[in-house]
């Protein structure tokens, strides 16, 4: 079984592949085929990836240079400029050995040599700081941004804990609302009489948070990050339940509170049959709607679903599938990875469909863009 750490190296890899014209480089192949092939010497990494990400005779040409650039110490700091400074492709050199490349496997450079590494965005005039917040999700499995992305939902979560709703309790002392239950059960004892009144006072509780996560093909880059964030909310809450989807929905809520991350990530594997596969999204969500909703949502409840848009399924079912969700919850927040790029318009049929049905369409494919996100979130609360 790959480690966090080892299979978020190889996630970053297919986006960095795909970032520089691989069409085909599907994370979720490319993990499936290590696992197959079981040992993992460096050479037959190499190879399985190559297997696994490749679609034509050019990128099978371009692969061991885009390699040896994502794996191998010698190119780190040509990789990190790269990603940093917002180039998109990278233009194919001479074949040839890498400076300080050589022999290696792609678990041999520790994470701390690629933490260290220096960002290229000085040359725009940004710190290594606001590169690392402004790059997107898919190019970034850096443990400095992982610990990033924790330190920014834990602060979330502070700042959800001072939101306090209120709801009636039972109280013995003078309320402004009569508990009438309790006062017939009393009057019971003096004839059918109310001779003691019982009042009912306020009591202060947490809004409740619902995350649907789309784990579909068309996410495979973001899904990662959002599982993430997704692991600290719920380590740190009891009133935030979590689901993922594809083509159907599944309660991860279990999984995500285990606090041993091997078994956490097991549960997942076990759970997650389908993954980076095809989206049903109006299917989850009347998934959602039939079987967990009365139980979990009321109307203080935020419902945050984390999806590109893109379905195969029908806009007119998730359109019905968000009306029945709105009856229901306080506030739909929908978090795209895509809507933060320049030019970006909502062209999917489900997106369109979603629109005038949420309550607001936040970009989230980057790290500032989440943090700004954080307050509509926090207001959508209250």
């Amino acid at each position: 079984m790959l480690s966090e750490r080892i299979q978020s190296r190889y996630v970053g890899f297919a986006g960095f592949l795909r970032a520089n014209g691989f069409k085909h480089a599907d994370a979720a192949a490319g993990l499936r085929a290590l696992a197959l092939a079981g040992h993992l010497d460096g050479d037959v990494v190499r190879w399985t990836l190559r297997a696994a990400l490749c679609g034509c005779p050019r990128e099978w040409r371009r692969f061991d240079e885009l390699f040896d650039l994502w794996f191998l110490p010698g190119a780190r700091r040509r990789r990190t400029e790269l990603r940093a400074s917002g180039a998109g492709r990278l233009d194919a050199g001479p074949p040839g050995t890498l400076p300080g490349g050589g022999p290696g496997t792609p678990l041999d450079a520790p994470a701390q040599q690629r933490e260290d590494a220096p960002g290229g965005a000085g040359s725009e005039g940004a710190s290594p700081q606001e590169a690392l917040k402004s790059a997107d999700f898919r190019h970034l499995h850096e443990p400095g941004f992982l610990r990033a992305l924790d330190a920014l939902m834990q602060d979330f979560v502070k700042r959800l804990l001072r939101i306090e709703l209120r709801r009636d309790r039972p109280s013995s002392s003078r309320g402004r609302r009569l508990d009438l239950a309790r006062c017939l059960r009393r009057s019971v004892s003096h004839g059918g009489i109310p001779f003691e009144l019982a009042w009912r006072t306020r009591r202060k509780r947490r809004p409740g948070l619902v995350l649907l996560l789309d784990v579909s093909r068309s996410m495979s880059l973001y899904s990662f990050f959002y599982l993430r964030l997704a692991r600290v909310l719920a380590s740190l809450l009891t009133d935030v339940h979590c689901f993922m989807f594809h083509t159907r929905l599944v309660g991860i809520g279990q999984a995500l509170r285990d606090p041993d991350p091997v078994r956490a990530q097991e549960s997942l594997g076990l759970l997650s049959s389908g993954w980076a596969g095809g989206t049903r999204i109006g299917d989850a969500l009347e998934q959602f709607n039939r079987d967990y909703a009365a139980r979990l949502l009321h109307a203080r409840s935020c419902v945050l679903i984390a999806s590109d848009g893109y379905d195969t399924g029908s806009a007119a079912q998730t359109a019905d599938a968000l009306t029945a969700l709105r009856r229901r919850a306080r506030s739909i927040i929908w978090l795209n990875p895509l809507a933060g790029r320049p030019g970006y318009t909502p062209v999917s049929a489900c997106m369109q469909a979603a629109l005038p049905l949420i309550d607001r369409l936040v970009p989230a494919g980057n790290l500032a863009s989440l943090e700004r996100a954080l307050p509509d979130i926090l207001r959508a609360c209250r």
